[in-house]
């Protein structure tokens, strides 16, 4: 069995399943759909962070840019980033309980209420203060407490569903309505949760610490290997493996297993750059999106650059096809199309381009060749435009650029061999319907 046999073979025996399990295990469904559902307020938060800080005065622009802000405010501008970015956990811990619900059938509006009750007892007890009336911090309601968020989203349903069990609840006559009779079956599980949140905010006070500080003290070795070259280059691979094999790697591996883990690196860094402290982390979502996946996952925008270049007709009408979308992040039409799935002529372009990619990104991160990421546009923003938003810095545009030239000179020869194949193919087709239109003309007799 060739290497390549083997390789396609634990993908399909080994990958595949793995990743299939873990796109179906509802509790990290209900993890990815309520990050999912925070977006929104993830990229206008980011946008107005950056808005706020202008990267400099050194021309015009930058100076316009400076006296916007000084005439808004900043204080006004990062008053609205504070409650969208800046309280996104308290939106996830909804959205986790809500979905989770749902999947078990539960009432998902009160389960989402219960789990963001939860989280706020948690993450942010309100302080009383003589004369000011009640403070609640808010330290640990963005990216350093997406972890005690998961936490509460994924609780709450299955307290609710273990009270459900053993029929632990208030009866009421059947006269009441519905709704107040739903209504008053939270009050038990809120005895409960009010209970254990409050005795582990107790406890872990005579050490000086909360629920969400305590959480992150688990979670941290996590965090900082999560930050590292060898990390991101793992979930690359992964992810080029999982489309290899027809899977959608980057739903499986980002959004399924590394979003809350990439939106606390994101957190950090926004939370420093608000601070005026040096940007501690690298691996956050616009990496991948706007560096190493440049037109999609595999970095294939140079590829189909080289498509509609093609003289070969198949290669050039998905080239056509693609570069719109391409642009915009889409490449489904490349994979499906050329096809790259399953294609061994493929395989080693497409796992090596990406890689290469990000040992280019990397470097340019850690020699601050361009800065680290602060904002989240969405990931279907131009590439060039992403990377610069999101780092605030235009050398990024630079550092795309090469991507996509690097990514061009990785795929030239397999294009071309593949290329070549068509054209061979496309001559032979040609010249027997030339033969058959030949044969079928019969000649004209008197």
């Amino acid at each position: 069995m060739s290497a390549m046999n083997k390789i396609t073979n634990m993908v399909e025996k080994v990958i595949t399943p793995i990743a299939y399990k873990v796109s179906t295990q509802p509790h990290i469904n209900a993890i990815k759909d309520g990050f999912v559902a925070t977006m929104p307020f993830l990229i206008v938060g980011s946008l107005l962070l950056v808005l706020a800080f202008p990267p400099g005065t050194s021309n015009a622009f930058l100076q316009g840019w400076q006296s916007i802000v000084e005439s808004i405010g900043q204080g006004n501008i990062l008053s609205s980033f504070q409650v969208s970015m800046g309280i996104f956990s308290l939106y996830a811990a909804f959205s986790i309980g809500f979905s989770l619900a749902e999947h078990y059938k539960l009432r998902a509006l009160n389960t989402g209420l219960l789990s963001m009750f939860t989280f706020l007892l948690a993450a942010a007890p309100i302080k009383f203060i003589p004369d000011h009336g009640g403070i609640m911090p808010i330290a640990h309601m963005g990216g350093a407490g997406a972890f005690t968020a998961i936490l509460c989203g994924l609780f709450v349903p299955e307290l609710q569903r273990l009270l459900i069990k053993y029929n632990i609840r208030l009866k009421l006559p059947e006269a009441v309505p519905p709704k107040i009779s739903a209504s008053f079956d939270l009050l038990i599980p809120i005895v409960f949760l009010t209970v254990i949140v409050v005795s582990l905010n107790v406890v872990l006070g005579y050490n000086e610490m909360t629920i969400p500080s305590a959480v992150m003290e688990i979670f941290k070795p996590i965090v900082a290997a999560s930050d590292s070259f060898f990390a991101c280059l793992l979930a690359v691979i992964v992810i080029q493996l999982l489309w290899f094999a027809g899977i959608h790697g980057s739903q499986v591996v980002v959004v399924g297993i590394l979003y809350p883990i990439l939106m606390v690196n994101l957190g950090l860094n926004q939370d420093a750059l608000a601070a005026g402290q040096e940007i501690p982390k690298i691996f956050v979502n616009p990496v991948l999106d706007f560096f190493i996946f440049v037109g999609g996952a595999g970095g294939t925008l140079g590829f189909v650059v080289l498509m509609m270049r093609s003289k070969a007709t198949h290669l050039k009408t998905i080239g056509r096809m693609s570069i719109i979308p391409g642009a915009f992040n889409i490449n489904e039409p490349v994979i499906f199309g050329t096809p790259i799935v399953m294609n061994v002529n493929y395989f080693i372009p497409w796992m090596l381009s990406p890689i290469v990619n990000t040992c280019i990104v990397w470097i340019a991160f850690k020699t601050d060749f361009i800065s680290k990421v602060v904002a989240l546009p969405p990931w279907t923003m131009p590439a060039p435009i992403g990377a610069v938003m999101a780092t605030n810095s235009s050398m990024a545009a630079i550092v795309v650029l090469v991507c996509v030239l690097v990514s061009m000179a990785i795929f030239y020869p397999f294009f071309k061999a593949h290329e070549k194949q068509l054209l061979v193919e496309e001559n032979r087709n040609n010249k027997s319907e030339l033969d058959s239109n030949l044969t079928s003309n019969k000649p004209i007799t008197e």
